[in-house]
């Protein structure tokens, strides 16, 4: 059984692909509710009143698969999850082995309550890894199309950024565009939001967005192809992780996976095993420098071993392994 945010998206598809191209028969679910803007900010600001919905949400998977022996139970992310419900799970299916994996830092997420209800917990931050006794590392994942474009030669943008408006995210892009623009190399970026409602809110609370206009803004979540196509055609990938983050976003180990050079707010990155300053660049929040040699000289292969690792083969062989 498998928990996954946004049950059957890009993520949690290609996952459960992966599991069944190795002969597993799986049941997937979202590991909420629901994915409305209203639930998910209900989870984060009142986790004990919607504890009964949850309950009754388990409780009808817990029903509609009574009698079966799965051999695991996965939960990623797991933000919804409390003690009732994973006492549920527990002792409905008792001969699963419980895994949680998160790919959220603990500071945006409420899960630690739970940890001994699962006999492995891995997260992708390397932080939280160090602050809590018995998580284990493991980073995230690029998925298939990440490695067919890792064969194409970018020739459209020099650099591009496509992802969700939060925190001073947009702010900061836009200071970057203008120093992109001087140095006479190309842009593509891609702003989203999930709803025009808080696309309003975001206006209203944060000065920074006063002289924004909707139009400046998309709120169309891009398919994978999508991504994959535009990472593609450019040279660089943005990424500006929110500040409350220090594990590495999927965007940063997709851009890995296409073998695109990184420009990045993340300074924990020059610790992990694939750095490679020809093929990372790592700015300051307030004020960030490009060198153009580093847009204009090529990208170094790293060593294939290390490569495989971030796939999402690598990924299901760290999260099953005993």
């Amino acid at each position: 059984m498998l928990f996954v945010p946004n049950g059957k998206g890009i993520y949690g598809s290609a996952i459960i692909q992966e599991l069944y191209n190795r002969g597993a028969y799986v049941d997937i679910y979202d590991e909420r509710p629901s994915t409305s803007t209203l639930s998910k900010v209900l989870l984060r600001i009142a986790k004990p009143q919607v504890g009964r919905l949850f309950f009754k949400y388990i409780d009808g998977i817990v029903r509609l698969n009574k009698g079966k022996e799965y051999d695991y139970v996965l939960v990623v992310r797991g933000e919804g999850f409390d003690e009732k419900s994973m006492r549920l799970l527990r002792k409905s299916f008792l001969s699963a082995r419980f895994i949680l994996y998160l790919w959220d830092s603990l500071k945006n997420t409420n899960t630690k309550k739970v940890f001994g209800f699962f006999d492995k917990v891995l997260s992708f931050d390397k932080q939280d890894v160090q602050n809590n006794s018995g998580l284990i590392h493991r980073p995230l994942f690029f998925i298939p199309p990440y490695r067919k474009i890792s064969k194409i030669v970018p020739n459209k943008y020099d650099v591009m950024f496509l992802g969700k408006v939060h925190s001073d995210r947009y702010a900061f892009i836009k200071q970057l565009e203008r120093k992109i623009n001087e140095l006479g190399r190309s842009t593509f970026f891609y702003f989203y939001f999930s709803s025009k409602l808080l696309f309003y809110q975001k206006r209203f609370t944060d000065g920074s967005f006063r002289k924004t206009s909707i139009h400046d803004f998309e709120f169309k979540m891009l398919s994978a192809n999508d991504v994959a196509e535009y990472m593609a055609n450019a040279k660089c990938s943005l990424d500006i992780q929110h500040p409350l983050q220090t594990g590495l976003t999927m965007r940063t180990i997709e851009v890995l996976g296409a073998k695109r050079k990184l420009i990045t707010t993340n300074e924990i990155i020059k610790s992990y095993d694939f750095y490679n300053e020809n093929n990372i660049c790592v700015v300051d929040r307030k004020n960030p420098v490009i060198d153009p040699a580093f847009i204009d000289s090529p990208y170094q292969e790293i060593d294939n071993d290390l490569y495989e690792y971030y796939s999402l083969e690598g990924w299901v062989n760290s999260i099953f392994e005993n």
